[in-house]
């Protein structure tokens, strides 16, 4: 694993910098992640754009998001007809953003903004993609040790050399999440996703706050979501493009091996006298078995295929709806 790299004095940026952040249920929270960020932002003398994303919250918060949006022309605010996940939140926030560099971020100020120069640092020195990497971990000894092995998980899995999979905290080039598939719960894999496609990225150590206001939104049992995912996740990076690669393999093995059982019972019950259900019954059964199974996972590796084929013809056909959308950048 690569060592966390050293953010530099190199802070400067003259492009645009478009910062993305989902809340859900914020209301508390909003005003101050818009004075924090732009604090930071005019500071640096960066131009930049900051992009809320309201995941069908129940609260005021987009009231308050639509109301900032009015007389702050940096702030784009985005209402989404429902709660799509934070996944979908991002890719909506990562449509709209103009900027030569896209920051992901928290909207509950987890996340300090005091970060963003140092990110901004590393993209400076040529990396692609820069992650925070949580310095401390505050939970406990058995919530580290699940997260410690969950993230040992996702490396092996994903074949990526990242410490930290968890913080939505990052910094990428726009070229990259413009042209990366958000599906489920991937914004935990999206520097995974990214990281795939052999670019140059880093890591290094952020304090991650406790929350102000309001309650986490993450749930033990979320768990089980993120396991789903991981091979999602696996099958996506290995065989999303040819499908039927995996599937036909695995069919075409199961038809043979089937095939080759039932063959020599039929053989031998024809030539040899050999009575198959007196003698053999569930091994004869089991043939018939794999032979249907082999079958169905040919046929199902078609199907996949053709339905790969479908989800990457209509990849503009987008998996979430936006009900309202304010600031400068609204028609």
């Amino acid at each position: 694993m690569p060592p966390l790299a050293t953010p530099t004095a190199n802070t400067a940026f003259a492009g645009l910098i478009s910062v993305v952040a989902p809340l859900y249920n914020e209301a508390d929270t909003v005003a101050q992640l818009v004075s924090r960020v732009g604090a930071v932002m005019q500071q640096h003398g960066y131009d930049y754009e900051l992009i809320l994303v309201n995941d069908g919250s129940t609260d005021r918060s987009w009231s308050i998001m639509r109301e900032l949006a009015a007389h702050d022309r940096h702030l784009v605010a985005i209402d989404l007809a429902g709660n799509y996940g934070q996944t979908l939140s991002l890719r909506a926030g990562f449509a709209q953003a103009r900027g030569e560099v896209i920051i992901a971020m928290d909207g509950d100020l987890q996340h300090d903004p005091a970060y963003i120069p140092q990110f901004i640092s590393l993209i400076n020195e040529g990396y692609d993609m820069v992650g925070g990497a949580k310095a401390k971990r505050p939970e406990g000894p058995i919530a580290t040790a699940l997260a410690t092995t969950a993230h040992g998980i996702i490396r092996r899995l994903s074949g990526v050399q990242l410490r930290y999979f968890g913080a939505t905290y990052k910094a990428y080039r726009s070229y990259l999440v413009q042209n990366v598939e958000m599906l489920g719960d991937a914004h935990r894999f999206l520097g995974a996703l990214v990281a795939r496609k052999n670019l140059r990225y880093c890591e290094f150590p952020i304090e991650i706050h406790e929350r102000q206001f309001g309650q986490s939104n993450y749930k033990i049992s979320k768990l089980f979501y993120v396991i789903l995912d991981l091979f999602i996740l696996r099958f996506f990076i290995v065989h999303s493009r040819k499908p039927f690669r995996l599937f036909g393999l695995s069919g075409l093995l199961s038809l043979l091996l089937g095939g080759g059982l039932a063959g020599q019972f039929l053989v031998r019950s024809i030539f040899f006298g050999l009575n198959i259900e007196a003698r053999y019954p569930l091994e004869f059964i089991f043939s018939l078995f794999l032979i249907m199974a082999g079958i169905f996972l040919l046929c199902f590796g078609v199907l996949a295929e053709i339905g790969m084929y479908n989800y990457y013809s209509r990849r503009t056909r987008k998996p979430y709806v936006v009900r309202h959308l304010a600031g400068s950048t609204a028609q």
